[in-house]
């Protein structure tokens, strides 16, 4: 199980033990996944960004 399998599992549980509706877990999840997705594309650019000015100054 990875890291990040695990992190999820335990947020979820932790929001269960508070009484958290599911579908309020399944927004809180879906909040996350399309936060972390926004950053990888974020730093995509910037690694892409980066290279590019390598090149150009080269």
């Amino acid at each position: 199980m990875s890291v990040l399998e695990m992190l999820v599992r335990r947020r979820m549980q932790e929001e269960y033990a508070k009484g958290t509706s599911p579908e309020r877990i399944s927004r809180l999840l879906q909040e996350f996944f399309n936060g972390a997705e926004a950053s990888q594309a974020d730093v995509s650019r910037s690694m892409d960004s980066a290279n590019e000015f390598k090149i150009a100054d080269g």
